[in-house]
């Protein structure tokens, strides 16, 4: 059997790899806008979260991923697991890397914001 451009493999039809088409194909891409930055702490509003801590401990592994805990019993400090093995700390938004434990999980979590006038 010749090789040919049109050859299938697996069901498939795939071009013989060249120079010129070698790698990745061009894709065209979107164009995103960026966030919009505060320029200045008078350009911020004065935001509160509130919510309802459990009052007993939950493993680590029971907790789904983007869901709020905390590490100690008031809900003091809260932090949002992202992965497996990783959680952010909501308050320097720094990823701490964790491999087992037991926290806090934070339910109904509530935000109000305080505009203030300009």
């Amino acid at each position: 059997m010749e090789a040919t451009e049109s050859q299938t493999n697996n069901g498939t039809k795939g071009g013989v790899n060249t120079v010129k088409n070698k790698g990745k194909s061009d894709v065209k891409r979107r164009h995103l806008p960026s966030l919009p930055t505060a320029s200045s702490l008078s350009d911020m509003n004065q935001a509160t979260y509130k919510g309802l801590v459990d009052s007993t401990p939950t493993e680590w592994n029971y907790l789904k991923n983007y869901e709020m805990f905390s590490l100690s019993a008031d809900g003091s400090f809260p932090m949002m697991k992202v992965s497996c093995s990783k959680a952010v700390q909501i308050h320097n938004r720094e990823v701490m890397m964790v491999g087992s434990g037991r926290c806090y999980r934070i339910n109904n979590l509530s935000i109000s914001v305080e505009v203030t006038p300009q």
